[in-house]
Order: structure tokens, then sequence, then C-alpha cells
């Protein structure tokens, strides 16, 4: 499966020439659209690398988060496949019954992976419902944070709600409950697309990753390394990723649905993986 490269500039060509310079200055081998577009390619592709150096520990958490996010972003895969296949029909909507054009809902570190029922103080299956409700709580987006009020401030941007298909955590058959999608209300480009970017970075995402990007540095500062040299590349890459992610992730969203999103969060990951091996 790939994405048909002229039909893709006849309707988009911003965005088909912004893709295509990105995926040319990366992708070396050829490899397909769709494997490169699973943002989990782009963690997991240094994990032989840190096999090899027996830098266990963030190995270990490249595969966990792997593992945790696996489920959902084979589902993101199908959902992009389909919109491939219609042609990418309008409006554009993910599977989550909204117009991406117009809006963007909130990304969750753990709404859609392994965990998700787990992580569920209304489910019988939740182990520990105080300490979940307490981990729901913190599980929120860049957005939602006083980084996120601080911008939404500065760049003046406005926000409104739109009802989407998407279940919360905490949704039961007898508690009904979505997550809604955030409309932002701005006419300047750059402001909509750091709103809409922050708004897909989960907080405990961010900060799982750069917990792994602080065990690399450990590793490497046990191995005879310089402590500042090894936490300046570490902090490039971590922040190469979460910008490259977010930004890429949500002009793939806004203009082509599920497909723009994986292929935007694919690109995010590998460049940042990219940026930290141009460092070694």
């Amino acid at each position: 499966m790939s994405i048909n490269p002229v039909m893709l500039n006849q309707e988009f060509p911003e965005i088909a020439k912004d893709y295509i310079n990105i995926k040319n200055s990366i992708d070396k081998n050829g490899n397909s659209v769709v494997f490169e577009a699973m943002p989990i390619y782009g963690r997991i592709n240094t994990l032989p690398e840190k096999l090899a150096e027996k830098d266990y520990a963030p190995a270990m958490g490249l595969v966990s988060l792997a593992i945790l996010n696996g489920p959902e972003e084979i589902s993101d895969v199908f959902s992009a496949y389909n919109q491939i296949r219609k042609g990418f029909p309008k409006p554009v909507t993910f599977h989550s019954g909204y117009d991406n054009k117009t809006a963007q809902h909130s990304f969750s570190f753990f709404r859609g992976t392994i965990l998700h029922e787990y992580m569920n103080p209304l489910s019988s299956k939740c182990p520990h419902p105080k300490a979940a409700a307490w981990l729901i709580k913190q599980d929120k987006t860049l957005w939602d944070t006083k980084i996120g009020e601080w911008i939404q401030e500065k760049l003046g941007v406005g926000v409104g709600d739109v009802p989407t298909s998407i279940k919360k955590i905490t949704y039961t058959e007898q508690n009904k409950s979505y997550v809604p999608a955030k409309v932002f209300k701005t006419s300047n480009p750059f402001a909509d697309i750091t709103a809409r970017a922050l708004t897909r970075t989960s907080k405990l995402g961010a900060i799982a990753l750069g917990g792994i990007e602080a065990a690399h540095v450990a590793h490497e500062v046990s191995n005879g390394k310089n402590f500042f040299a090894e936490a300046g590349k570490s902090a490039v890459t971590l922040g190469t990723t979460l910008i490259a992610t977010g930004v890429l992730g949500a002009i793939g969203a806004k203009h082509l649905g599920p497909t723009g999103s994986l292929l935007g969060m694919g690109l995010g990951a590998i460049t940042g993986a990219v940026v930290g091996k141009a460092m070694d």
C-alpha cells in the first residue's frame, strides 16, 4: 500500500511539497510509506543499536512504549488504508466522527492502548480505581498545561468544542462519555498548527520520552562520556522529536486526515532519530 504522489500533488500541492522534501531527506532505502508512517517505527529504529551498545534501560523503554501504543497505531493504519482506498473522501474525517479540517481532539497516553480498560476506574478490570483516577487526571496534553495557557494567551487563540465518537477512558455502557474535539478560533495559520500540535502531544508521553533520554545519558556517562555534552544531545533529540511529531502530525491530520496524521507523526519521529544520530 502506498500513497499516489500524483493525486497528492494535484489535490494538496503545498502539503505534498513539504512532505516529499522531508521524506526524501531521510528515506534512503525506499521503505514503504505506511510502514514508515507508523510512529512506532521512528521510536524503535534505534533499538538494535542500543542493544548492541548494552544501553538496556532506554531499549526497554522504547519497547514498552511500542507495545503500549501498538493497538491504537494499528487502528490508525487501517483507518488510513480505508481513506486511501476510498480516494480521500470529503469531509476529511478520522475514525472519530469529526471534521479534521476544523477541529482536533486531545491525545492521551492511555486511551486506545492495551491499558485502556485497566485504567478505567469504573471498570471491573481496573485493579486500583483511586490510582487510576489520579493517573487519568495527569493524562493531559501540553495544550492543557500552563505552557499551553501561556501560548494561547500570547497567540490570541480562542477555543470551542465539537462532539466526537471517541470514547473517554471512563466510558461504560451505563456512563457513556466522549472526548470533545477542540476548534481553534484564529486567522493565524502558525497559531492554529501550534495549538493543534500541543493538543496532539501528551504530557505523560513527553515525560516518558524524556525518561528514556535521561536513561541513555546515564548510560553514556557511565561509559566515560561528558555529562553536559550528552545531556545537550538528548535535549535536542527530544525537543526535535516532540516538535516535529506534533507539528507534522497536526498538518497532516488537518489536510489529509488519518493518512496525513500517521505520515506526519512517522516523519516527525524519524526526523528526531536522524537528528540524534547526526550528533553522535
